[in-house]
């Protein structure tokens, strides 16, 4: 065994005993969530979510991931602002497969899910809109997808509120901006509002807070907790 892979055992040992400094642990999600995963390809092959996805399409989005990465990391933010790998990958793959018409991200920073998602979005033809409260980071993006920045300025929940009301139905949620507990909850909650039937929702560092294992209870029809390297991801379909 490489010593990459005996730190990042070590690393998913911690997590699975104490969890993120700052937040919960995967044995506190595993027992608010429906699975608990230890990557991305290990819940793809589980049956989770869309069966349309591949291994091949997915490895292929982890090879997208690290040309953008390379490219984009410390455009406007540390690189520890940049999503992890599996988050990635999975909307990468899971767009192609489902093709969502119309699909929001919240947090920008340097643009690396961004410009993901923008790849498959360029095949598909749907489009991204993405908000944030830091107006430099519109500049993520140069490609000639449909994508569209929202800046949050003001009461940040009314702002975000009132142009998600312009937008209407949407088929995909990705939060990525504030990780606080009051925050999440929002989020989590205006995204089961909007997301259509078939709709999903999927969050970055939902080890950050309780509040992604307090919505599996309340606001979701089921949800996955994932390891990706360094936290854990969350992806649900909500109640109808």
């Amino acid at each position: 065994m490489n010593s990459r892979r005996v730190s990042l055992v070590g690393q998913r040992w911690r997590y699975f005993r104490h969890g993120n400094f700052h937040g919960v642990s995967a044995n506190w999600l595993r027992k608010q969530c429906d699975g608990v995963y230890a990557s991305v390809g290990e819940f793809i092959q589980g049956g989770s979510v869309s069966t349309r996805i591949t291994l091949d399409v997915l490895n292929e989005g982890e090879e997208i991931f690290r040309s953008i990465l390379k490219e984009k990391s410390g455009a406007n933010y540390l690189n520890s602002f940049d999503c992890e790998v599996g988050l990635a990958s999975f909307l990468y793959a899971y767009i192609l497969a489902e093709k969502p018409l119309t699909v929001v991200e919240t947090g920008v920073a340097n643009g690396i899910t961004t410009n993901s998602i923008m790849r498959a979005l360029e095949i598909t033809g749907g489009k991204l809109h993405s908000f944030d409260i830091d107006s430099r980071t519109q500049n993520v993006y140069k490609g000639g997808g449909n994508w569209h920045f929202h800046h949050l300025t003001g009461n940040l929940e009314k702002s975000l509120q009132n142009q998600i009301g312009e937008i209407g139905n949407v088929n995909l949620w990705i939060h990525d901006s504030n990780h606080g507990f009051h925050w999440q909850t929002f989020e989590y909650r205006l995204a089961a509002k909007v997301l259509s039937t078939s709709g999903l929702l999927v969050s970055d560092d939902i080890d950050s807070s309780t509040a992604w294992g307090f919505a599996s209870s309340s606001l979701f029809e089921s949800s996955s907790a994932i390891f990706d390297n360094r936290k854990f991801i969350g992806i649900a379909k909500v109640k109808r």
